[in-house]
């Protein structure tokens, strides 16, 4: 996959969140800061990108992004429900209009997860005083890991653009 088309998505994420003075966040785990480093990579992005954490391990997605450690153990954190926590917990950390988490397997999964989860990313988008929706992809774990990664961040920001216009006014 092309870096401009992570380029382009990113472009029109920050200009259509500058026409509206929306700001947005990120949580991501599988994606390593790859959806952060594409909206900083456009000019005036600090006018609407509040920032984003990356939080590989559960230790980090439980003391930065207040996933319940419920959710981890129940649900595991390649989960939607954990990509819903993740969500959650940006949005207030960062006191943005707009989240969107990334989380699940790029490879291969290890126990006790499920076999049948391995190449499947899960993403959360959360909007101030709305219901949080999730979305699932599943990627071809022949495929070079890097590539997997920069399709990931493309969704999570196709998923943001496509839900761009339910940003509540304020």
């Amino acid at each position: 996959m092309e870096d401009s088309l992570l380029r382009a998505a990113a472009f029109e994420i920050v200009k259509r969140l500058s026409d509206t003075g929306k700001k947005l966040c990120a949580a991501e785990s599988c994606t390593g800061g790859l959806v952060a480093s594409s909206i900083v990579s456009v000019g005036n992005a600090s006018r609407v990108f509040k920032g984003s954490a990356v939080c590989y391990c559960d230790d980090a997605k439980r003391a930065i992004l207040h996933v319940p450690a419920e959710v981890l153990e129940k649900y595991f954190a390649e989960s939607p429900e954990c990509a819903a926590e993740m969500a959650r917990g940006a949005l207030e950390i960062f006191n943005a209009d707009i989240a969107v988490s990334a989380t699940g397997f790029l490879d291969a999964n290890t126990p006790p997860q499920k076999k049948d989860v391995a190449g499947t990313v899960f993403f959360g988008l959360a909007t101030r005083g709305k219901s949080v929706k999730t979305f699932e992809l599943d990627l071809d774990v022949s495929k070079p890991r890097n590539e997997k990664r920069a399709y990931a961040a493309l969704k999570a920001l196709e998923i943001v653009l496509e839900n761009i216009n339910e940003i509540p006014s304020c």
